[in-house]
């Protein structure tokens, strides 16, 4: 019967927006899961997976890079078709990681919790210009291809910051997965 309900609902919910439609998912190592998902056609798709469903040389290069202890992962698929993995977890000093790679090992970003005496001073300097009186929940050092930003976590809203403070990205707080 419940199984009933979700498949009326998607066919509902796909009937009624435009841009959605079910999908079957299938893990990128080839094996059939039978989860069903809804896509936006130009978004992607994003499930949870366990950390055995992520292949060999993608775990073993988030482990090598990190020294991170990973409990969650997800998979997300974007709308031109590539795939990448997720991982999250913990580092050495209780710190949140966070690294996203490819099913062959490419690592493309990590993200990693840092204390806030990390932040480089001009970079700390931006964020009280853009975000005056604004309290930080936390503060991340973000590594995206060879290219690294410092992000601070206020409540709405998260803001990136070059080093030596020259770039600022402004984005709206994402619901995340815990």
């Amino acid at each position: 019967m419940k199984h009933k309900l979700k498949k009326k609902f998607l066919i509902a919910l796909s009937a009624m927006i435009p841009g959605f439609y079910p999908v079957l998912a299938c893990h990128a190592s080839g094996s059939y899961q039978p989860a069903r998902v809804i896509a936006q056609s130009l978004g992607g798709i994003v499930r949870e997976i366990d950390l055995n469903d992520i292949p060999p040389p993608a775990i073993t290069s988030a482990k090598t890079a990190t020294d991170a202890r990973f409990t969650k992962a997800r998979n997300e698929i974007k709308s031109d078709g590539t795939s990448r993995y997720v991982l999250r977890g913990k580092n050495q000093q209780g710190f949140i990681v966070e690294v996203q790679v490819n099913a062959i090992g490419t690592i493309s970003q990590i993200d990693e919790q840092i204390d806030s005496s990390g932040v480089p001073e001009t970079a700390v300097k931006v964020f009280k210009k853009w975000a005056p009186n604004k309290e930080v929940i936390s503060t991340w050092k973000s590594t995206r291809l060879g290219e690294i930003f410092y992000e601070f976590v206020i409540e709405d809203h998260w803001l990136e910051i070059s080093p030596d403070g020259d770039k600022v990205v402004i984005h709206r707080q994402k619901i995340k997965y815990q």
